[in-house]
């Protein structure tokens, strides 16, 4: 009830027009949660978890929107890899890719839900609501790559003590606190990482856990069969 609570103000304020950013009430909400007992924010997580593992669509969504508007956090961003939230997510897509192909994807085995539908004929497609929760689902996991970016570039830049260095490039903050994962702040990542002569080559030689775990599922692989033609 209470994740439930959460996806409805988010979606709610979404068709205020009283709000410059509806964003903004979402996060504040989220914030004070985040600024609970770890095990509070541990708890939320799964149970986000478990309705994607839902056998209902719309739960599915509600679960992946609330991901991709909940991965600023670091302590949901946390709380998800302890819970090895990556591969359910991939779990996901790799249903949606099992029936865009026709096949029983073979890049992943990595759901366990009843959504999965390997009885379905090779001359079914993905319904609008499907094509939808992957969608979502695909954004969730943009954001949790953003998200973990930032985490690591922060972790190798050097001299962090150095305002002046650092000012205009986004920074990790308390795990309550957004994180500034958007356009214009990730331009400024790439930039930072293109230009700074230390911080570059440090990020070329840095594990990235996230992606090789991605990398090591095959998501790469059901992503490309989302975008068969």
């Amino acid at each position: 009830m209470f994740l439930c609570s959460l996806y409805l103000t988010h979606t709610h304020t979404q068709h205020t027009a009283s709000f410059s950013d509806p964003r903004w009430l979402f996060q504040g909400i989220m914030e004070r949660v985040c600024a609970l007992p770890s095990q509070v924010v541990y708890h939320v997580v799964e149970l986000a978890l478990q309705l994607l593992d839902c056998n209902q669509d719309q739960a599915r969504k509600n679960a992946a929107l609330f991901f991709a508007a909940s991965f600023v956090f670091r302590a949901v961003l946390d709380a998800f890899d302890s819970l090895d939230g990556l591969q359910k997510l991939l779990g996901l897509l790799n249903d949606a890719a099992s029936v865009r192909s026709g096949i029983n994807s073979g890049a992943l085995s990595l759901s366990n839900s009843g959504s999965l539908r390997n009885d379905r004929s090779s001359a079914e497609v993905l319904t609008s609501s499907e094509k939808q929760i992957a969608y979502h689902t695909c954004v969730a996991l943009r954001q949790y790559f953003r998200a973990h970016l930032l985490v690591l570039v922060d972790s190798i830049r050097p001299n962090k003590s150095n305002r002046s260095a650092a000012r205009n490039i986004p920074s990790v903050r308390a795990v309550y606190k957004p994180l500034d994962i958007s356009n214009e702040a990730m331009d400024g990542v790439f930039l930072q990482l293109q230009k700074d002569r230390k911080l570059g080559p440090a990020f070329v030689r840095t594990r990235w856990p996230a992606v090789e775990k991605f990398l090591a599922s095959n998501g790469h692989v059901t992503m490309l069969e989302l975008c068969q033609v």
